[in-house]
């Protein structure tokens, strides 16, 4: 991991922990005796275990005070058998696969939120925190028009995030590509930009997820569920308008 980029996450991690630790000074809030910025702060808490993810290995060259954070919030291991086991930071047993696809879509809600303007416009709360908390966030810094679905696979196996509307400056890069035959064609290769925010958004999920004991050199795979991340690039979507606009003529 390049230290400036490293350098940006570890400035996340300061003011995420201080919109978890920091006391809501909002006068609504104590007026009501209930706070409207819990939501704030757990959205808060589950960047802090995916950054924390983020640093893991740098934490563990550096031998700094974030691999003790890390151990504290989220754990991850394997043993002399290859056998691989992990446990999300948002996983709870029992849990239904409606409402982790609902905490999912509660978590793209908040950052892309936060990213966009002020959460709260009634006194100071922790609004300057969590403003800052998304600075340097993916989802939150993705284009207005970008738009996210969060569905259930079929089976209930898997959960499915979404990515539509990408600006296709933003998202792809076009490549020519040469077939054997000597034919070219145009091939779109996602962008950095891109990638960091489909690895941002399959965290999301895997911090609801579990694995119980895979092992891949037996194709065992136990994991409570499946996190795909899907997005069509402008060929695709240009093939599935003449496939509707074909369709459609044949209705009429």
């Amino acid at each position: 991991m390049r230290k400036s980029k490293t350098s940006k996450i570890r400035t996340r991690i300061e003011y995420l922990r201080a919109v978890i630790e920091t006391e809501c000074s909002a006068t609504a809030c104590r007026e009501s005796g209930k706070c409207r910025h819990e939501g704030e702060k757990q959205a808060a808490r589950h960047a802090l275990v995916r950054l924390l993810e983020k640093l893991k290995g740098a934490a563990e060259d550096d031998r700094d005070e974030y691999a003790e954070a890390w151990a504290k919030i989220y754990a991850r291991g394997y043993d002399e058998y290859g056998n691989t086991y992990s446990m999300g930071s948002n996983y709870r047993s029992g849990q239904s696969m409606k409402d982790r696809a609902a905490g999912i879509r509660a978590d793209i809600k908040m950052a892309r939120a936060a990213g966009k303007a002020p959460l709260t416009q009634e006194g100071p709360g922790l609004m300057p925190q969590a403003l800052e908390t998304y600075r340097f966030d993916p989802i939150g810094e993705a284009p207005a028009q970008i738009k996210f679905r969060v569905k259930i696979g079929r089976g209930y196996g898997s959960i499915e995030i979404n990515i539509d509307n990408i600006p296709q400056e933003w998202g792809w890069v076009a490549g020519e590509v040469t077939e054997y035959e000597g034919k070219t064609h145009t091939r779109w290769y996602r962008s950095q930009a891109l990638k960091d925010l489909e690895a941002e958004l399959k965290s999301i999920g895997e911090a609801y997820n579990a694995d119980f004991g895979s092992n891949l050199s037996t194709d065992c795979f136990a994991q409570a569920f499946y996190v795909f991340v899907e997005s069509d690039d402008p060929a695709t979507l240009e093939r599935r308008a003449e496939y509707e606009q074909r369709h459609k003529k044949s209705r009429a």
